[in-house]
C-alpha cells in the first residue's frame, strides 16, 4: 500500500465518520410516550418534523396543552403539575417542547406552570376521549 493510498483511505473514512455523525444529529428523536402513576403523557414539538410527530399522536389523548410566550412563541423546558380536584398530584414533569399532551381521568385538574420565575395556573376540566387544547402564554418570553 503506497502512502497515497493510505491518506485516501484514511480521508474517506473521515468524511464517513463526520457524515455519519452529521447525519445522526440532525435526526430527530420521535416523542417519547411516558407513563407515571398510570397517566400517559409526551412532550416535544421543537422543530417541524417533531411537530408533525406530536400532532400525529394528538388523537389519543385528552388534553394538549400548548406552552408559548406572550408572542406566541414556542417554549420549552417548562415545569408542568397536574393536581386532580382531591389537591393530588397526578403529574409532575418538564416538558420537551411546546407541546404536552396528557391522557388523564374524566374530571377538573389545577395546571401549574413555571418558567424563569414566571408562574402560571389555570383550573380545567377534562372528559376522556375528547382532545381539550390549553394554550399557557408566558409573559416577557
Amino acid at each position: 500500500m503506497t502512502f497515497s493510498t493510505s491518506i485516501h483511505k484514511i480521508l474517506t473514512l473521515a468524511f464517513a465518520l463526520v457524515f455519519t455523525a452529521a447525519t445522526g444529529l440532525a435526526l430527530a428523536q420521535p416523542p417519547q410516550i411516558q407513563k407515571t402513576n398510570g397517566i400517559t403523557f409526551v412532550s416535544g414539538g421543537v422543530g417541524d418534523e417533531s411537530m408533525e410527530q406530536i400532532t400525529n399522536l394528538e388523537k389519543q389523548f385528552d388534553l394538549k396543552l400548548f406552552l408559548v410566550g406572550q408572542s406566541g412563541s414556542y417554549l420549552s423546558d417548562i415545569s408542568v403539575t397536574i393536581i386532580d380536584s382531591q389537591e393530588k398530584g397526578v403529574l409532575l414533569t418538564t416538558s420537551e417542547g411546546p407541546v404536552l399532551l396528557v391522557n388523564l381521568p374524566s374530571g377538573t385538574y389545577t395546571v401549574k406552570a413555571s418558567k424563569n420565575g414566571h408562574f402560571l395556573e389555570q383550573q380545567l376540566t377534562v372528559t376522556s376521549g375528547q382532545l381539550r387544547t390549553v394554550y399557557l402564554r408566558f409573559p416577557n418570553e
